[in-house]
């Protein structure tokens, strides 16, 4: 089978369905950054404030499987040690676990109008706690266009765990599939964008999406199980703690999001935008089309 477009996993046989198991967001691998319009400060208070940047994402662990325990914090802190915390909560609307507000300075006024605004130019790291237990992220996955911009947000989602060769897959994971390919492999020889099983999705694309990399018959794949008054019933194999949000496309080239049911929801029910699995089961859905969309292509994007 053949992938159908960069980054995607390949078409559905005999369908013209594609589909899409990995964000698309830059792979940046750092520790500190620079909050390009912002920086904490501790001076008194000032005015006017500028509205809040917000900064969310998914915080994943060595196994790339989102984080849900209810004693862990996001931590967003500066060189001078002033920090901002917020719980990890999932939002399966959004398919995120985290949402920071970062309070936002006009620098209009040579003083703060409260002690943990933003101003200009500060280094700063983000940092997890769980159960006491201080983690820095091995990686970080963001588009940094308006990072540190008021009223803007920022997705930036956070990795944790030890990445020994700094490829951005957890040393775990790769041992894990080191050993399931019969132990040969060092951790320098399995790379992200290798295709370990030869099922059309990278390594990475296996990690984010929570299948299988060394067995080709468990790739993530959208398939076409029928219609239901006109309208597409589709059919994937979704992995607990993973957010499914449905796309289609007439032409390959643009793509919007669509509504979806799931084939267990009453007739009355509201369509989705998303879908969060609780477990790992087969999840089937039927597209929601408005009258005037002519789609025959459709792809998931999982997070």
């Amino acid at each position: 089978m053949k992938p159908m477009l960069s980054g995607q996993s390949p078409q559905t046989d005999g369908s013209p369905i594609t589909l899409r198991a990995s964000c698309s967001l830059c792979h940046v691998i750092a520790e500190w950054f620079i909050l390009a319009a912002c920086a904490l400060s501790s001076t008194a208070l000032a005015f006017p404030p500028s509205p809040h940047h917000t900064i969310y994402g998914v915080v994943r662990n060595e196994m790339g499987e989102p984080i849900s325990t209810d004693d862990a914090t996001v931590i967003l802190e500066t060189v001078t040690g002033v920090q901002l915390a917020t719980k990890v909560c999932p939002s399966p609307a959004l398919g995120t676990n985290y949402r920071l507000r970062v309070p936002m300075d006009a620098g209009l006024t040579p003083d703060n109008y409260r002690p943990t605004a933003l101003r200009p130019n500060v280094s700063f790291r983000m940092k997890v706690l769980i159960g006491g237990v201080t983690y820095l992220p091995i990686e970080t996955r963001a588009n940094y266009a308006n990072l540190g911009k008021p009223a803007l947000s920022t997705r930036l989602d956070l990795t944790l765990g030890e990445d020994s060769d700094g490829d951005g897959l957890p040393d775990a994971w790769e041992r894990a599939l080191s050993d399931m390919l019969g132990g040969a492999l060092r951790l320098d020889d399995i790379r992200p964008g290798d295709d370990s099983d030869g099922d059309g999705l990278t390594n990475l694309q296996e990690y984010l999406a929570g299948t299988y990399a060394f067995d080709p018959q468990d790739g993530f794949r959208l398939d076409i199980a029928g219609t239901v008054d006109g309208r597409p019933v589709l059919e994937f194999m979704a992995i607990r703690g993973r957010t499914y949000t449905l796309f289609g496309s007439a032409d390959l080239k643009t793509w919007v999001p669509v509504a979806f049911r799931l084939s267990n929801d009453a007739p009355a029910t509201a369509p989705r935008t998303s879908y969060h699995a609780a477990d790992v089961r087969i999840v089937r859905i039927e597209a929601v089309l408005a009258p005037d969309q002519d789609m025959a292509l459709f792809k998931v994007l999982v997070q």
